[in-house]
């Protein structure tokens, strides 16, 4: 693999297309707002602009092609459905404060979400779930080629029952103080030789208190179940 920059960070690009960080409140959507964030950029590309995209219409479809009524979904159901009814704009079908299993959008919502995919997009797995396993050196480099390529990069976490923060960086803890989990956007990464495995990514986190901040390499290292990007083609 070719040398990586030091240093990269998407935020600016997403302010660029105009996409800000959203808060998921006290659902459990965190992989849906991820998965929503990365369609947003990789559809922006071909525009030089973005769209918010629903949240609440992805949930919805993936629990469609999923056949179930839970809140949230696993990376693989969210694309799943994407690939089967596209996906419209935050405005057409806006984020509920309070999960509805019965919502239904109307047809002409439908009509709307399924022009989505006029635009071709193509998924990248680097890691597919598997919650007892990091990732390997292998998989950590396809991570930052991806962001050096300027795709960032979905990741799903083990997380700390009580994450602690420091300077903005996510605290690394024990096995025994994770739980399956939390999703977040990866936009960067800084080597830096102070910093527990070599070096921090820069996150875009729709949970919590902290919106953004960074996790170290060693944590990435450890604790991601699973990573992916998706481009336009």
């Amino acid at each position: 693999m070719k040398n990586l920059p030091i240093s990269v960070n998407l935020h600016s690009k997403f302010d660029e297309f105009g996409l800000p960080v959203r808060h998921q409140g006290n659902r459990g959507t965190c992989s849906v707002f991820t998965i929503v964030g990365a369609l947003e950029y990789a559809l922006a590309i071909p525009k030089g602009k973005g769209t918010l995209l629903s949240v609440e219409f992805l949930n919805w479809a993936s629990h469609k092609v999923a056949n179930r009524k839970a809140d949230g979904g696993f990376f693989s159901e969210l694309w799943n459905g994407y690939v089967e009814y596209g996906i419209c704009a935050e405005s057409d079908m806006p984020y509920l404060s309070e999960f509805n299993p019965d919502l239904q959008p109307s047809e002409a919502i439908l009509q709307k979400a399924r022009q989505a995919l006029s635009t071709k997009l193509e998924l990248h797995w680097i890691k597919e779930w598997d919650v007892n396993t990091g990732l390997t050196d292998e998989q950590f480099m396809e991570i930052k080629k991806a962001i050096a390529d300027q795709f960032p990069v979905c990741g799903g976490f083990r997380w700390p029952k009580d994450a602690k923060w420091d300077d903005g960086v996510l605290q690394m803890c024990p096995p025994s103080e994770v739980f399956d989990g939390h999703s977040v956007i990866l936009e960067g990464y800084e080597d830096d030789p102070k910093q527990l495995g070599g070096g921090v990514f820069a996150i875009r986190n729709s949970g919590g208190s902290s919106r953004s901040g960074y996790m170290t390499y060693q944590y990435v290292k450890t604790y991601m179940n699973d990573a992916l990007w998706i481009k336009p083609l």
